[in-house]
């Protein structure tokens, strides 16, 4: 785990007058030690552990707060009433209006927006590329990020900010807007004032009497800790964030205005304010109606690119535990699925080998060097092998012990949801675990973006900013890479600000919004887009996924850090005990597997899955089961000596999972025919049969009625048929599915389907209506099909789409660039519909009514989410 930058900020001065960090550490014993410890002895540090001191008074920051909170909803009201009475209105102006037309009416009620989208990132690139700082001219787009022409002239960003913020409280946008301003708080653009001895309440405050009160410690004890535990700023912090809403609803107001004014010739003269009461705060809370904002374009689930990039025009969201159980449980699903895929199909263990071989220092030293198993020293090959086993376990592990978190949270706020409300602390529990999430969430987001440095050097459009150099007194043939900063490539620039750290160590950007913006960058852009390799796509959906989730736990925070309730030392002993496991599979496979003895050559890996099922196809993929069942007997060998007890132990079991599927022997089509002929004749010889029995039997009984005398039934003597074989002993003849043998351990419901998508599906299992089977499969058919099964798509970060169901969630990865799935992939997806659902092919039923147009614009919309 790399250094952290994980400051309690809480500073105590001795009677000396020096400064220091208190001796207790654990969360209880600070709770106790600011809550008995005078407050003239308490101080706090900023995020860089220096003491802050005092910029202003108590009374300069008592009249500032109360003349910013008096304008602040003066333009609240007025914007309620222009709302409420000119909804309509105000709709049909702005959509009537030309994209240009809004442009000019925008710059000419704001004349200091910018044109583009994110001109604060656009400010921070221009300053890297130059070398200069941003200048404080740049206030007003380090404030407000999101007011720029590009955006706001389409149709719906300001229909929906009008309507979020008319329709409810300020203090539900309070961590929101200190969330927009991060970037210039960091960059020293936005520099607050600062009063110690207090605290503003902004979270959880419903009136405009209590909402931006300043707090003394010495008045309410618990002020202490809300600012503490980042639940409320300080004064300065907390007036910050009222001028940034105060000059957002004028802005708002004067748009609103102008629309009715200048388009409408609507004049508003008066403010009929009596119309809305003081008192009817909480009924306006409840209108959230969204009646006034137009309808996205896009499906209901949206990409959290998507979503990031709207969020500040609408209603925060909380932070919803089951919705992101969904996804993590999703992702852990599909790494699991990996492991298992990596002792059933050689051909995914040859790719990951490969995978693994382009990591290798060697590989970056001739730029067209193309690194190959055999081309790599034997050393080198028994790292390539280790580091492709680790990593697949590494994810594994993390995200199930990141689910078993996320379990652990739903079950706390289950008991303890009444005590979790805005603007309050969290429960202890809550909060400690919240903490060892955030500690996980950290360990994935650095492996993944540590991987991507590694694939960007080997990149063909970054290599013209990469040098290569020996390293100084290192081992012969080891080389250094360096990448080299380059301002003018917008993309690169994103990718070396991603990689500069991570949030626990104070980069400047956030990753979710560096994500976001390549996500926008290459959707509008197709070369940016195919720029990017294959592994550079999955490692992004791999680190934004885990980026997505600690996003929303700092989405509620208003502070620049936060105390972790739980100590450094506690976290590491509890992620000891948790991961024990990988420790273990990290020692073997780094230093006692010997892989380059047990891995001579991947050849024998080669896996036609993507064949049509022949004779000699079936026996080479026998061939490579038989090769890969071997390697992974002689590794489980080795862990038992080691170890004493099998490697399976320390994998993750689930109950749903069965034996590994291997291919049965060759069947020649003649004979299954045969098979399948002599089945039939036999089940039309049963129908035959039976229907005699039946006349006899009832014959018999009106014989019975006639004569009145009891006689026994008479009882077929022979059971054989004309070829004289007895129908109990006749065998079942079931052609097996060469790809999927084995048998699913739970049974799948049918699943009804149109025409075009039963034969995707028939493609996909293997079994294609037509002679011939296609070379590739079209992403887009492949969505088609799983929508049309009862899946809602939605785009992730990167190369990864989410298929969620009532089934389940499941995740698959668009292939990059060419959006066709190869046979092979094809199977992989099949192997894993068929281990978590239970599908195969006898699964489907067609639907003979119908056409696939519903669904196949259902996939359309998604596209257009996914741009």
């Amino acid at each position: 785990m790399p250094p952290r930058m994980r400051h309690s900020g809480f500073l105590q001065r001795a009677e000396d007058g020096s400064m220091s960090s208190p001796t207790p550490v654990k969360f209880q014993e600070i709770q106790n030690h600011l809550m008995t410890c005078p407050i003239s002895r308490i101080h706090f540090a900023d995020e860089n552990g220096n003491l802050r001191t005092d910029t202003t008074t108590i009374e300069q920051m008592k009249t500032l707060s109360q003349s910013t909170r008096s304008a602040l909803f003066q333009a609240w009201s007025e914007l309620r009433f222009i709302v409420s009475h000119y909804e309509s209105e105000l709709y049909k102006g702005w959509l009537q209006m030309s994209p240009l037309q809004r442009k000019r009416l925008l710059a000419k009620i704001c004349p200091e927006m910018p044109e583009t989208h994110r001109p604060d990132l656009a400010l921070l690139r221009e300053a890297d590329r130059t070398g200069s700082a941003i200048g404080t001219m740049s206030k007003f787009v380090m404030r407000f990020p999101y007011l720029n022409l590009q955006d706001l002239s389409k149709q719906g960003p300001l229909l929906w900010m009008l309507d979020s913020r008319s329709r409810n409280f300020p203090s539900i946008f309070a961590s929101a807007d200190w969330n927009f301003i991060r970037l210039g708080l960091k960059t020293k653009t936005i520099t607050p004032h600062y009063l110690r001895g207090y605290t503003m309440y902004l979270n959880g405050e419903w009136t405009e009497n209590t909402y931006g009160r300043v707090v003394p410690w010495e008045v309410d004890r618990s002020a202490i800790l809300k600012y503490h535990h980042g639940v409320a700023p300080d004064p300065g912090m907390g007036l910050t964030i009222l001028e940034t809403q105060r000059d957002l609803l004028i802005f708002l107001v004067r748009s609103s205005i102008s629309i009715l004014d200048d388009v409408l010739e609507i004049a508003i003269t008066k403010w009929s304010l009596e119309s809305i009461s003081s008192s009817s705060t909480a009924q306006i809370l409840l209108q959230q109606d969204d009646s006034m904002s137009p309808k996205s374009s896009v499906a209901d689930y949206q990409s959290p690119a998507l979503r990031a990039l709207e969020e500040p025009y609408h209603v925060p969201h909380t932070f919803d535990l089951q919705r992101t159980r969904a996804l993590v449980d999703a992702k852990s699903r599909e790494a699991q699925d990996n492991l298992i895929l990596l002792r059933e199909d050689p051909g995914f263990f040859r790719d990951v080998v490969l995978d693994a071989c382009t990591d290798t220092i060697e590989a970056l030293v001739k730029q067209d060097f193309e690194p190959s198993y055999h081309s790599l020293m034997k050393g080198t090959r028994h790292e390539a092998v280790a580091l492709a086993l680790i990593r697949l376990y590494q994810q594994a592990l993390l995200w199930e012990v990141i689910c078993r978190l996320f379990d652990d949270m739903i079950a706390i706020h289950k008991n303890l949801g009444d005590h979790i409300q805005p603007g309050e602390l969290l429960p202890a529990p809550f909060m400690e675990a919240l903490s060892r999430l955030e500690y996980c969430l950290d360990d994935v987001i650095t492996v993944w973006i540590g991987r991507l440095s590694l694939f960007i050097c080997l990149t063909p459009a970054f290599k013209q900013y990469i040098t290569h150099g020996p390293v100084k007194g290192g081992p012969k043939g080891r080389y250094m890479t360096n990448l080299r900063k380059h301002p003018n490539d917008k993309l690169y620039w994103l990718l070396m600000e991603l990689m500069n750290g991570n949030e626990a160590r104070g980069e400047r950007c956030d990753p979710s919004d560096i994500f976001g913006e390549i996500a926008v960058l290459i959707a509008s852009d197709p070369q940016e887009r195919n720029r990017l390799t294959w592994n550079i796509m999955k490692l992004i959906s791999a680190a934004a996924g885990a980026v997505e989730v600690r996003r929303q736990i700092h989405s509620s925070r208003c502070k620049e850090y936060s105390v972790c309730p739980v100590s450094d030392e506690e976290l590491a002993s509890w992620e000891k005990a948790n991961t024990a496991p990988l420790r273990e599979i990290y020692k073997l496979f780094s230093n006692d597997m010997k892989f380059d003895s047990l891995v001579t050559n991947l050849d024998v890996f080669e896996y036609p899955s993507d064949k049509r099922p022949t004779a000699t196809s079936t026996a080479a993929m026998r061939r490579a089961e038989e090769a890969l069942d071997g390697f992974w007997k002689r590794v489980n060998e080795k862990f038992i000596r080691k170890t004493g007890k099998p490697i399976e132990v320390v994998e993750i079991d689930r109950s749903h999972y069965q034996d590994l599927r291997r291919t049965p022997p060759w069947v020649p089509k003649e004979e299954i025919q045969r098979d399948a002929k002599i089945k039939e004749n036999l089940d039309c010889q049963h129908v035959l049969t039976t229907l005699v029995e039946r006349t006899e039997k009832t014959l018999e009984q009106s014989r019975q009625i006639a004569t009145r005398e009891k006689t026994k039934p008479r009882r077929q003597e022979n059971d054989q048929n004309q070829h004289g074989i007895t129908r109990s002993t006749l065998p079942i003849i079931v052609t097996p599915d060469p790809n999927l043998a084995g048998t699913s351990s739970f049974e799948a419901s049918p699943v009804t389907v149109k025409r075009r998508v039963y034969n995707t599906f028939a493609s996909l299992f293997g079994k294609p209506v037509a002679d011939n089977l296609p070379g590739e499969l079209p992403w887009k058919q492949f969505k088609k099909a799983m929508a049309n099964a009862g899946f809602a798509v939605e785009k992730q970060q990167g190369s990864a789409w989410l298929f969620a169901s009532e089934r389940g969630n499941i995740i698959f990865h668009e292939p990059h660039p060419e959006s066709k799935l190869p046979m092979q992939w094809a199977r992989r997806i099949a192997r894993r519909l068929n281990r978590n659902f239970g599908w195969t092919m006898d699964t489907f039923i067609v639907d003979g009514g119908g056409d696939d147009e519903m669904t196949a614009r259902s996939c359309e919309n998604n596209d257009v989410n996914a741009g």
